[in-house]
């Protein structure tokens, strides 16, 4: 494992210790004064080992334990009843009765009620990849219980698109998004938080959901944002786990084959709940408009090498877009993969060619050196360097750049690139096409995976079907315009890993990633 220095290291792990210690002073009050459920403190209280804030991490991990979803995500990918208990709707799908589970109330005792599903739905939309709100023509409420709601058009992935949505109580979220009244229906209560630091949540005992009520009396999350430092708060015992509160691996994979081998702790690993991870090309300008520049560079890729060597076979060699055990993945294409002459063959039919013998391929008698855009964690930079070298094999050079996130997503939404990370494709593909797969425009990761015009047709159908034939048959033609078109490629699986103590157990991998469910954790200790 390879560590930073170690004075910045020491500093880091003295800070999250002095943070569990609690000697930071505290910056703000008490967020729910409900004293229902038990008391966040002692033996039987989880503390987790956060990379980001409670409030900020990516993928409202956080809120995921206070609030409910109007749906929820089988393991299929299929949608199963949530807060919204049932729903109907009529045969041209532009009008849905949306039925409300009863004897639903908040943590300070407000009653769940049609008024505040259709406050929810319209509020946290913008933000939670729920496109049905520009498709809305009205939502009325036909008592507390029922909802109706009506489309200008067919809208099928509208039950999809709710396993994203929040109930939460009116004027709960501001003009951007962000929660700023934190009573929920959810499992636990934030009872204090601490900008940057943690976050203290207790269990809600009177959780409708009977059979999700967590044993434990509460978590405290606390903020590590190194990896070393967490790892050591986990090794020293000030922690109980790492890994739950993010939606990806937070650590490297080597640091996780590492604890592996380590007696002292449980890695739960789930291979088939992570995403892939992928690069895009710059197919709209610059050198890799070429598409047999783009097919070398996908056929220069030792995936298989990349996966055992960085991934410390932890994950495995993929050149898909989307892992194909999920609803709507590329059943029919051929996945990418390593071919040499595949590659050299792209760049002779390409006119590229080494006149000089200095081992790089040129083009109209310039060089070719791509421009090479990635994050700066240790696994991004070693996937990075490991594909440089790859690409350098068959003669093409590279300028790499490895970012802090912001920078990164700068670059990338200018078009300042040529090969960079960018977000695979979602588990439920429908949201992926309605957010980036069906435009050709640059944003943080790069460029959208909308390569042609039929694309705006795709996603009009992938929003308009409910039958599971005709959402395969549609993409069927993503998918297949996406393999022969080259815009990018998957490198490995990025599992899910928990890490955790032996003496706390019960972790559940939810197959929504931002869901944290903690409704089987014992602590025995």
């Amino acid at each position: 494992m390879r560590f930073k220095k170690i004075a910045a290291f020491v500093l880091l792990a003295v800070m999250a210790i002095m943070l569990m210690a609690g000697c930071v002073s505290k910056t703000s009050t008490q967020e729910n004064t409900n004293t229902s459920g038990g008391v966040a403190s002692g033996k039987n209280t989880l503390v987790i080992g956060a990379f980001a804030d409670f409030k900020q991490c990516s993928g409202k991990e956080g809120q995921s334990m206070v609030f409910d979803l109007m749906t929820q995500r089988s393991e299929s990918m299929g949608v199963e009843p949530g807060i919204i208990e049932l729903w109907t709707t009529n045969a041209d799908l532009t009008e849905y009765t949306l039925k409300i589970r009863q004897n639903v109330k908040f943590t300070d005792g407000t009653p769940l009620t049609a008024d505040i599903v259709k406050y929810s739905l319209q509020a946290w939309a913008p933000y939670c990849d729920g496109s049905f709100i520009y498709s809305l023509e009205s939502m009325d409420v036909v008592n507390d219980t029922t909802l109706d709601v009506k489309f200008n058009k067919s809208y099928g992935n509208f039950p999809t698109e709710m396993t994203r949505i929040y109930v939460s109580l009116p004027g709960s979220l501001d003009d951007k998004g962000n929660v700023v009244n934190w009573v929920g229906t959810g499992p636990f209560i934030l009872d204090d938080y601490q900008t940057d630091q943690s976050a203290t949540l207790k269990t809600n005992k009177d959780y409708w959901n009977k059979d999700k009520i967590p044993s434990i009396d509460g978590v405290k999350w606390v903020v590590i944002p190194d990896e070393n430092a967490r790892i050591m708060a986990l090794q020293s015992g000030q922690v109980d786990v790492i890994g739950v509160a993010e939606h990806y691996c937070a650590l490297s994979y080597a640091a996780v084959a590492e604890l592996n081998k380590d007696d002292n702790y449980v890695v739960d690993l789930n291979p088939d709940s992570g995403l892939i991870a992928t690069y895009v090309y710059n197919y709209a300008e610059g050198p890799m408009t070429d598409i047999n520049l783009r097919k070398a560079v996908t056929y220069a890729i030792d995936r298989k090498t990349l996966a055992d060597t960085v991934m410390s076979g932890m994950g495995a060699e993929s050149g898909d877009f989307m892992r194909r055990k999920y609803n709507f993945s590329p059943r029919n294409e051929k996945e990418y993969t390593y071919d040499l002459d595949a590659a050299k063959a792209a760049l002779t039919a390409g006119g590229y060619v080494d006149t000089n013998g200095d081992g790089i391929v040129e083009k109209d008698g310039q060089p070719v050196v791509l421009r090479f855009v990635v994050e700066s964690d240790e696994t991004a930079r070693a996937t990075a360097v490991f594909v440089q070298d790859c690409l350098k094999k068959v003669g093409i050079d590279t300028k790499l750049e490895a970012l802090d996130d912001s920078a990164r997503a700068e670059k990338e939404k200018d078009g300042d690139f040529d090969i960079a990370y960018t977000h695979p494709w979602l588990t439920t593909p429908q949201t992926y096409m309605s957010w980036r797969g069906a435009v050709n425009t640059y944003d943080d990761f790069g460029i959208g995976f909308g390569v042609s015009s039929n694309f705006s047709t795709y996603l009009n159908e992938v929003l308009v079907k409910s039958s599971k034939d005709d959402l395969w048959n549609t993409f069927d033609k993503v998918w297949a315009e996406e393999y022969a078109f080259y815009p990018g490629t998957g490198l490995y699986t990025t599992p899910r890993v928990f890490i955790h103590s032996k003496d706390v157990t019960g972790f559940i991998f939810n197959p929504n990633e931002c869901v944290i469910d903690l409704s089987g954790v014992k602590i025995t200790r």
